[in-house]
């Protein structure tokens, strides 16, 4: 019997609660509430490991709907500094597991895992960021220095 006070969850709701307690530690990668009232809105937090951004915090923001798992989530970076391929200026995040790739069986896990990958290892094939693409394939050394640049700024 369920108390008066309760919130029914939907179920969504339901399936993100139990992937959040599934959840597996990833080094580098804190989660955080962005809306106490719901699980709507979920935020994480990646400090890279290794590659480019190694050692640099970037905030990304997963947004779910009704329809979830059915339809993939939209996620943004939150992070307005960053110079990278898969990330536009509005940050917007180009992830395949988000478009034609989408599968319901992707959870919470595997988009997190996408994301510290995504940062590891960006792709210069079908960048949202020509000039970050253009940079990272010309000349790494400049894409590294225009990143540091860019943090820098922030600290």
């Amino acid at each position: 019997m369920s108390n008066e006070g309760e919130k029914k969850l939907k179920p969504f709701e339901l399936i993100l609660q139990k992937e959040l307690l599934d959840l597996d530690e990833i080094k580098g990668v804190e989660l955080f509430q962005v809306n106490h009232e719901d699980l709507k809105e979920i935020g994480v937090s990646i400090t890279s490991q290794d590659g480019f951004f190694r050692n640099k915090t970037v905030k990304f923001i997963i947004k779910f709907k009704d329809t979830y798992p059915i339809t993939p989530p939209k996620i943004s970076c939150l992070t307005k500094v960053i110079f990278h391929p898969n990330i536009d200026e509005n940050g917007n995040v180009c992830l395949n597991v988000l478009k034609l790739d989408w599968n319901p069986i992707i959870n919470l896990q595997m988009l997190i895992l996408g994301l510290v990958l995504l940062l590891n290892e960006p792709s210069t094939n079908d960048p949202f960021n020509v000039d970050a693409a253009n940079v990272l394939k010309s000349d790494k050394q400049k894409f590294i220095e225009i990143n540091n640049a860019l943090f820098c700024e922030t600290n």
